[in-house]
C-alpha cells in the first residue's frame, strides 16, 4: 500500500526537504508518492516532486484546494512552513479529511510568541533558560535615549522585532563612515546617528528589539519535535564561512529544552549564541524548517526523511531517535554558490491543479 505525504510552500527550504524525502525512499522497498506545492511556479521545487501543484492566490480558495488535493491523491500528512497561523486556525477542519497536519507549533498562541522576539525572550527567562537581553523600542526617540545611556563599552544590536531571514538586522558602530552601509552592506555595521536619522524619515514605525551583540559563535540547531517532544536534532556551529555539525554540547541541548517548552511540533530551528563567559543563551526560535536543514544531511542525519517516517507511520519515535543517533558522524561544511538546470515546463503538474 502506498503512502502520500504533501509539503506545501514553504519559506527557504522546501527543496532541500523535498530532496532529502526522495533520497531517502529510492533506497527502500517502501512506495511513497510526494506532492509538492508553491504559489508561484518554482520549478526548481516543484520538478522534484512525484505530482506538482499551483497553490491559490488567497485564503478563501486554500480549504477547497486542500479538501480536494487531499481526496484525489489520498494524502495522509501535511505539511506546511507559511501562512501556518491560518492553518492552525483550520487545523479541526483539516485534520477531519484524515491527513496530519503540521505547523511547527501545537497552537496558535507558540506561532505568535516565536514571532515576537522580545516577549519570547522574556517566555524562556521565566522558564528558566538563558536568553539575550532584549528590549523593546517603541519610537526612534526611545532608541536614541537607550543609545545615549548604554555603556560605551558594550557592543549593541537592533532588529525588527518581528521577522525573518535576519532582515533589518544590524550592528551599530561609531567608528563607522556614513557611506560603509552602502559599500559594506554585508557587514551589517551602521553608525548610529546614520541609522537614527533614517528611522526618524519613517512614517510609521515598526517596534525593534534592543539587544547587546554577543561575541558567539552561534549555532542553529535543527530538530524534529513532535509536541514538544525532540526525536532527532543536528546542531551547526558558524565560524565564518564554515560550519560545524555536532550533536552534544550545551548549545545542543539548549536548543532542545527550548523547543520543549514551546512546545514546537515538526521540523523547526532554535538560534543560540555564546556571550563573553562562552556560554549559549537563546536568540529566537524558528517553528519552522531552517534555511540550513539541507546541510544536516552531510552529518548522516536527514531530518526531512525521519519526519516524512514519522508522520505517514512508517517508523517509530525510539527508532527515529536510535537512528538519528547511529547515523551521525560530525562533518565540516561549507555553504557554495550555485545553479542547477531550470526546465520551463514541468511535466509532473496536476491538470487539475488540485482546485474544486
Amino acid at each position: 500500500m502506498g503512502h502520500t505525504i504533501w509539503f506545501m510552500e514553504g519559506l527557504s527550504s522546501q527543496r532541500d526537504i523535498i530532496s532529502g524525502v526522495q533520497e531517502f525512499f529510492k533506497h527502500t522497498q517502501q512506495t511513497v508518492t510526494l506532492i509538492a506545492s508553491h504559489h508561484h511556479q518554482r520549478n526548481e521545487i516543484l520538478s522534484l516532486a512525484d505530482i506538482a501543484l499551483i497553490e491559490p492566490d488567497n485564503d478563501e480558495q486554500r480549504m477547497d484546494f486542500i479538501v480536494t488535493t487531499v481526496k484525489n491523491y489520498g494524502v495522509k500528512a501535511l505539511h506546511t512552513g507559511r501562512n501556518c497561523q491560518w492553518f492552525e486556525t483550520h487545523r479541526q477542519e483539516i485534520e477531519a479529511l484524515g491527513v496530519s497536519l503540521t505547523t511547527g507549533a501545537t497552537s496558535i498562541t507558540m506561532l505568535t510568541l516565536a514571532d515576537d522576539k522580545v516577549e519570547f525572550a522574556r517566555a524562556m527567562e521565566a522558564h528558566g533558560l538563558p536568553v539575550v537581553p532584549s528590549l523593546r523600542i517603541e519610537s526612534a526617540e526611545a532608541l536614541r535615549h537607550q543609545l545615549s545611556s548604554a555603556d560605551n563599552k558594550q557592543a549593541l544590536c537592533v532588529k525588527p522585532v518581528t521577522g525573518i531571514y535576519g532582515m533589518g538586522f544590524w550592528r551599530f558602530d561609531d567608528t563607522a563612515t556614513p557611506m560603509s552601509v552602502f559599500t559594506h552592506p554585508d557587514s551589517r555595521k551602521v553608525h548610529p546617528e546614520m541609522y537614527l536619522y533614517a528611522l526618524g524619515q519613517q512614517e510609521d514605525f515598526r517596534p525593534l528589539v534592543l539587544m547587546p551583540y554577543l561575541p558567539g559563535p552561534e549555532y542553529s540547531i535543527d530538530m524534529l519535535v513532535e509536541k514538544g517532544r525532540v526525536i532527532a536534532a543536528v546542531a551547526r556551529r558558524k565560524e565564518g564561512a564554515l560550519q560545524y555539525l555536532e550533536q552534544s554540547g550545551p548549545a545542543f541541548e539548549l536548543g532542545k529544552a527550548c523547543a520543549q517548552v514551546m512546545q514546537a511540533d515538526g521540523l523547526v530551528n532554535v538560534q543560540t549564541r555564546n556571550n563573553e563567559k562562552g556560554e549559549p543563551v537563546l536568540l529566537e526560535i524558528n517553528m519552522r524548517p531552517s534555511g540550513g536543514i539541507g546541510y544536516t544531511r552531510h552529518s548522516g542525519v536527514n531530518l526531512p526523511a525521519l519526519f516524512a517516517l514519522r508522520q505517514l507511520g512508517l517508523m517509530g519515535e525510539s527508532e527515529a531517535t536510535l537512528l538519528a543517533t547511529d547515523s551521525f558522524t560530525p562533518a565540516v561544511v561549507r555553504s557554495m554558490t550555485d545553479v542547477i538546470l531550470y526546465h520551463p515546463t514541468l511535466d509532473n503538474l496536476s491538470v487539475s491543479n488540485g482546485s474544486a
